[in-house]
């Protein structure tokens, strides 16, 4: 039987949909429930949650509540734990033996700022807050399970974990567009898929909104990938705040397609996108905006 969200409400009246708002919320949320103990691992999982970041992700799950009628604020709880999700995940990425990165958001990465082990616990802490996060939300019991399933799954075989095994493992040289498609499908797609699909789920969605926002999510997921290639061929150091030229020995859509295909995929993407949910979507509005201020000529 398939699980549906809340209720269904009336359409959004009165609560604010602006991105801004929304991450103002976020982060006054993500600082009541970072880790408080004193300590060593406390101080660097709250340095990996609240350092600056856009909340893209946040973001998206709360204007997924609105967009099926709920208020944003049904999926806040559920946006702070997919932020501990992906604050998690850049820190495992950074390790040494993943991608080696010395810069995240303008700053050393926090493996080098406090060493690979205090990184690889506070990695594995935030998670775990974020299941309990989820858990914790004011939801119904058979909402917030089917949340918290959504999150999970996105985390392990079939999402980030896995995702990132194969581009640890498999040969990094000679991807072709299929294999490439399906490792961003699980590193990047699974995690927007739970994103936008939970925060519709909390916010009231029926089967089909949820469906919607599915095919939403996965090709928002690709277009961020392919950005993030470009940005890795295309940008500076000082313009990303992070390493660039990390993927010069791994095939990505630049080296098969070239930018101007890449660029076109984009725009495929985003178009895709804004289809699933309509054009006056305050999910499509915030994703056409967040694309054009990126400046990759999509």
């Amino acid at each position: 039987m398939a699980i549906v969200g809340i209720r269904r409400q009336p359409p959004l009246a009165g609560a604010s949909c602006d991105p801004d708002d929304l991450r103002l919320q976020v982060q006054a949320r993500l600082t009541e429930v970072a880790p408080a103990h004193s300590g060593l691992l406390s101080t660097a999982a709250r340095e990996a949650l609240l350092g600056q970041g856009k909340r893209v992700r946040p973001v998206l799950a709360m204007l997924a509540a609105a967009h099926v009628g709920g208020e944003p604020e049904d999926a806040l709880d559920y946006a702070c734990a997919l932020e501990m999700v992906h604050a998690a995940s850049l820190v495992l990425d950074d390790l040494p033996c993943m991608d080696d990165a010395s810069l995240r958001r303008g700053q050393p990465t926090l493996h080098r700022r406090h060493g690979e082990d205090t990184a690889v616990l506070a990695a594995v802490a935030l998670l775990n807050q974020a299941t309990r996060l989820v858990l914790q939300t004011p939801a119904p019991a058979e909402t917030r399970l089917a949340a918290l399933d959504l999150l999970t799954q996105a985390i392990g075989f079939d999402g980030l974990s896995e995702g990132q095994m194969r581009d640890l493992r498999d040969d990094a040289r000679d991807r072709d567009e299929t294999a490439l498609r399906q490792i961003n499908d699980l590193k990047t797609g699974a995690l927007f898929v739970a994103t936008v699909r939970g925060g519709g789920l909390l916010g009231g969605g029926d089967v089909q909104d949820l469906a919607r926002l599915s095919i939403f999510g996965e090709a928002i997921g690709f277009a961020f990938q392919l950005c993030d290639d470009l940005l890795d061929v295309c940008s500076t150091v000082d313009a990303v705040g992070k390493d660039v030229g990390q993927d010069d020995d791994t095939t990505t859509f630049v080296d098969l397609w070239g930018e101007c295909r890449t660029r076109a995929a984009v725009r495929q993407s985003l178009a895709k996108a804004v289809e699933a949910v309509g054009h006056d979507s305050p999910l499509a509005l915030y994703v056409l905006d967040f694309f054009q201020q990126a400046e990759l000529g999509v």
